[in-house]
């Protein structure tokens, strides 16, 4: 044997308990060098015949369930210690491994759990169940001890009598063995026996248990004690045990050489004899006061079997399934990349999770800045996902955008329901509707859903201004409170107690996020060190110091441990605590978000004072600074003279700088944009504040609000622009820029000089994301200001751009429906400008032909076409007269508008073919596409099919090359139309789904309602009557709550045929509280719309 190889033994040990007290692991040949376990798998064989025996059930993936128990809480060792390296060992592994971690680590969550995955999935879908618990071999003396202690004042826990699903523990002789799980009531613990384990685990079928629990493999006496081999006897194939305590550092060593091998398809004595090895080579186990001394522990894993086990997987049966499989994969969150990685957090983590758990399933992670919030709750995402907590994960940041519910909600139920579900029976719903649907399927199973940076919603300081209205805030908080005591977790972040959304939802339920524990907090120092050259400070006594001041907090380690490059520990401390730098953990966020000034105050005062005056020129940024355009920005800041002589060629070495402390950070898409850690803007404002740097801030300001001056006429520009790509590059520009754009727009208005070129770059990017109502709010703010102007300075050019903002606040009205208030505007507009001094007679009547146009409109839109086609015409021949045939477009193609909805088609398509022509001419094929569109429409109306189809194909083509969604939606509809009118249903179907996705998407309530009708009378001609009825009650109480009458006219008459077919009773009382009148009075009203022709 000794020639063919030790590895080719094997060794099994078969006997009393008695005989397995003896240490058999430390079995060895004196001839020999080492021991055989560590050259040759050995186990305890088990030759009892067994009453019911556990077996591997096929499956194409190996089933693991992992058991984390810490009764102790934070007193506790590592929540993840194993099962964190193991989840990252499975995404090297070549085999198909699904992990689940229980949660809580009770016995009850187990007993439920192991019961709902065999009505589920059948007995025996885990392959290996892992306790990764505390163990102890007890006497019935010592557990009654236990049991009666009432505070833990000499043992580390305090157990519970209460057992569920269990009796109480009967007198016994000797010694058991017993794990330690978590009890429900919070840092309790609950013994678990043997025979109770071993019955629930066979009555599941579960082959291999492998028990990192102290003692769980300890033979005392004649009598049994083992655990692992009781649980060896009663069926359990194969079982790994500790034969005594074992510590954290060698269990990590042990679980992860075991997986490695058991996922490279070696059984389980063979990996265990593999990770003897690892044990054996790595002795140096840390033990209390951070002391490591080595151990021969190598001999603590025993192993039971009865038969061999092998992790193996069975080929995909079909297509469908291996499809399911890596589509699964494919949908799971991924956590997006980070400075140094994700670092610690375990009893955080530990921590939330029992705020979800046990006690309510929705918890507010609160959080200074810089304290690691949304890298947490990216994490615990991913984390959760990974490891079973939860099916699908929704994550929604203020700081990319404003959620409204709507938005929030459509976006869970595409992914929550199937295409037809979310199309028959989500989309014909009403929002408060759609709400009580899609939280009753939340509340039935577990999902995350993760609302961050919720600060933004409020407008708090620091916060990125994403704000949402009162109205929007009580929406969101409804549908957060609909979801309280459900199972889908809820995880709030802010750096905020956001006391406007608890009252119902997360209560006093907040988890108040401190700085990275010291363990963890060493970790990152080591990866900041490593980065900066700094290695050799790792051991230093003011290192520690250091560590300890800045209380883990990553940003304040970031900022402040990069000075180490150049620094001492012990310099870099005593300058620290010199300026008051205190990150106690009692502290208030306030008092913290001070320390972490002070933190970058000491970087900042290490810089030179040119230098330090150079990277306050970065104060006025808010949100991204562009790096491409930081040269043409420099030649701005040349231009003041305070300025003129700083260091700029020292530029790339201070961004770098200030990179490393963490308050820069490249754009994962475009890397020449650096986003802004909003502590950096407000720490160098607080200095150029001071009474002597107001000078220095003065010239910053203004070389700032030059620059965007120039960069805002040049996004305008592309807005303008009659090339797609331009103007795709101009709304990436704007959306990016936006925060950037509106501080130099405030600046303008403090200076009072021109606002022209960034106050249109932001309006036009918000004409993009149809956000209509922010755009008036803008308009009118600038107009108030601009009206405080002194008399003089508004009499020249400042009252022409005035008088262009007033214009704009017309438009603005006009897309939000305020028909009156827009036509005052209008009128106020031309009355300035008849007045204003600046401008000659024939340069104001050129500019009063697009304020005519305008009025057109507005008379359009409330039907009085006669009065819209006399303003139109005036319009016309201004733009005739000053021979301005592009302008003359637009008000050719709207006076087509006015002979369409009159049905004058040859005059429409006349006019429609008038503009169609100088577009064309022009070569401005964005414009050509509304037209194109409006040609559609008057043939459409002249049931000209084939060619109302080929213009709207055309418009929708030149919308999708430039990227308009929104405009898309309005062609979208009337393909839908087309179809529809030559009874194409399921064709009509999806044109009209496409065009309601977008202006959900966009937030456009208004625009829903025609295609909630259209979509109700598809239903209704296919005698679809719940999603008919429910599509149309849509329509009408949007187009009530819009005061449109004639729309809802529209709306009833269709419901009224509906009605008609049915007779259905309850249609009246449903319109009844939308219209405000009687059940009577809506029947009524049924009645009257049946005289109608059509709808």
């Amino acid at each position: 044997c000794s020639k063919a190889g030790l590895n080719t033994l094997r060794f099994e040990i078969i006997g009393s308990p008695e005989f397995h007290h003896l240490h058999w692991e430390a079995l060895k040949d004196p001839k020999l060098p080492q021991p055989f376990a560590l050259q040759a798998p050995m186990a305890r064989q088990n030759v009892t015949p067994q009453v019911m025996p556990a077996g591997a059930r096929p499956s194409p993936t190996i089933n693991l369930l992992i058991v984390t128990a810490r009764p102790r809480g934070r007193w506790d060792v590592g929540y993840r210690t194993i099962s964190q390296p193991l989840v990252e060992e499975l995404r090297r592994a070549d085999l198909r491994v699904k992990i689940d971690i229980l949660r809580p680590g009770t016995y009850m969550a187990l007993d439920q759990h192991l019961r709902e995955t065999t009505n589920q999935h059948g007995a025996g879908y885990y392959h290996v169940l892992h306790f990764d618990v505390h163990g102890a071999l007890l006497t019935y003396k010592q557990v009654q001890e236990l049991l009666a202690r009432k505070e833990p004042d000499t043992s580390p826990y305090l157990y519970h009598q209460q057992r569920y699903g269990r009796e109480d523990i009967q007198p016994y002789d000797g010694y058991k063995a017993f794990l330690s799980l978590e009890h429900e009531r919070e840092e309790r613990a609950d013994f678990v026996e043997a025979a109770e384990l071993s019955n629930l685990l066979l009555a599941h079928q579960v082959p291999v248990v492998i028990l990192n629990a102290c003692q769980s493999g300890k033979q005392v006496g004649a009598s049994e004690t083992s655990l692992g081999n009781q649980l060896m006897r009663a069926g359990i194939q194969v079982v790994l045990a500790m034969g005594y305590s074992v510590t954290v550092s060698a269990a990590e060593v042990l679980m992860r050489t075991l997986y490695q091998q058991l996922f490279a398809g070696r059984d389980l004595s063979t990996a265990i004899c593999q990770a003897r090895v690892e044990l054996q080579r790595h002795k140096g186990r840390r033990v209390p006061y951070n002391q490591l001394i080595d151990l021969e522990d190598w001999l603590l894993p025993v192993v039971y079997q009865n038969q061999p086990q092998r992790l193996a997987v069975r080929d995909f049966e079909t297509p469908q399934e291996r499809t399911t499989y890596h589509e699964s994969l494919a949908a799971r969150y991924r956590e997006p990349a980070t400075n140094y990685g994700f670092v610690g957090r375990d009893l955080d983590i530990l921590q939330i999770e029992k705020h979800l758990l046990a006690r309510r399933n929705i918890v507010l992670v609160r959080g200074m800045g810089g304290a690691g919030k949304t890298t947490l709750l990216h994490h615990l995402a991913s984390w959760w996902q990974t490891t079973g907590l939860v099916e699908q994960v929704f994550y929604f940041g203020y700081n990319e955008r404003a959620w409204t519910r709507q938005q929030i909600m459509t976006q869970i139920a595409k992914r929550l329901l199937s295409e037809w579900a979310y199309l028959r029976d989500f989309q014909p719903l009403s929002p408060d509707a759609q709400q009580d649907m899609l939280t009753q399927k939340l509340r039935a199973s577990r999902h995350l859903l993760i609302l961050d940076n919720m600060e933004s919603i409020t407008g708090a300081r620091l916060a990125i201004q994403h704000t949402l209205s009162k109205k929007e805030q009580a929406a969101l908080h409804r549908f957060v409170t609909d979801l309280a005591a459900g199972r889908t977790l809820v995880v709030l972040g802010s750096r905020g107690g956001e006391d406007w959304l608890a009252k119902g939802t997360f209560e006093d339920n907040v988890y108040d996020l401190p700085g990275l524990d010291p363990e963890a907090a060493s970790m990152l120092a080591e990866h900041i060190l490593k980065r900066h050259n700094a290695l050799k400070y790792r051991e230093d006594t003011d290192l520690r110091k250091l560590l300890k001041l800045l209380d883990g907090f990553p940003l304040a380690l970031e900022v402040v441990l990069s000075n180490l490059e150049r620094q001492t520990p012990k310099e870099v401390l005593d300058a620290l605590q010199a300026g008051d730098v205190s990150l106690d953990p009692k502290a208030s966020s306030q008092e913290k978000t001070e320390s972490i000034l002070r933190c970058i105050e000491y970087s900042y005062s290490n810089l030179s004072p040119e230098a330090q005056q150079l990277l306050a020129c970065l104060a006025p940024f808010t949100s991204v600074i562009w790096i491409a355009l930081l040269e043409k920005y420099t030649d701005g800041l040349k231009q003041q003279l305070v300025l003129a002589t700083l260091p700029f060629e020292r530029w790339p070495q201070v961004v770098q700088e200030a990179k490393n402390w963490g308050l820069l950070s490249p754009d994962p898409d475009i890397p020449t944009y650096l986003h802004i850690q909003p502590t950096l803007p407000y720490f160098l404002y607080n200095r150029l504040n001071l009474p002597e740097q107001a000078e220095i801030r003065h010239a910053i300001e203004v070389a700032f609000r030059e620059h965007y001056d120039g960069l805002g006429s040049e996004i305008s520009n592309l807005f303008k622009s009659k090339d797609s790509q331009d103007r795709l590059a101009g709304r990436a520009l704007a959306g990016l820029e936006y925060e950037n754009l509106v501080t130099a727009l405030k600046l303008a208005l403090t200076a009072q000089v021109s606002i022209a070129h960034p106050y249109f770059a932001i309006s036009e990017y918000l004409d993009t994301t149809q956000d209509h109502q922010r755009g008036l709010e803008l308009a009118q703010n600038v107009a108030n200001r601009l009206q405080a102007y002194p008399t003089e300075k508004l009499s020249g050019p400042l009252g022409v751009e005035y008088i262009s903002v007033i214009d704009n606040i017309g438009l603005r009205q006009l897309y939000l429906n305020e028909f009156e208030a827009a036509e005052s505007s209008y009128l106020k507009a031309l009355s300035m400008l008849h007045e204003i001094s600046v401008l000659d007679t024939e340069t104001k009547r050129q500019r009063s032909g697009s304020i005519y146009h305008q009025l057109g409109a507005v008379a359009q839109e409330q039907r009085h076409r006669s009065q819209a086609e006399a303003y139109y015409q005036q319009a016309l021949q201004i733009f005739i007269d000053f021979d301005d045939r592009y302008k003359q477009a637009s008000t050719y193609h709207q006076l087509g508008r006015v002979a369409q909805e009159q049905r004058h088609w040859t005059q429409a398509e006349d006019y429609f073919q008038h503009a169609l022509q100088i577009y064309i001419d022009f070569n401005d094929r964005y414009e050509q596409a509304g037209t194109y569109h409006h040609l559609g429409m008057v043939a459409q109306e002249q049931r000209h099919w084939t060619q109302a189809e080929d213009y709207f194909q055309h418009a929708l083509q030149i919308f999708i090359d430039f990227d308009d969604r929104h405009s898309q939606a309005s062609t979208y509809h009337h393909l839908g139309m087309v179809a529809q009118e030559q009874r194409h249903w399921p064709q009509a179907e999806d044109y009209f789904q496409q065009a309601l996705q977008i202006t959900i998407d966009f937030d456009d309530r208004y625009s829903q309602a025609s295609t909630y009708q259209a979509l109700g009378v598809v239903a209704r001609e296919q005698q679809q009557w719940p999603q008919s009825r429910a599509y149309l009650l849509q329509a009408l109480e949007i187009f009530t709550a819009y005061q449109d009458t004639y729309s809802s006219g529209n709306a009833l008459y269709s419901l009224a045929l509906l009605w008609q077919v049915r007779g259905d009773t309850t249609l009246p009382v449903a319109i009844a509280p939308i219209m405000k009148i009687t059940a009577d009075e809506a029947e009524a009203l049924l009645r009257q719309q049946l005289g109608k022709q059509k709808d």
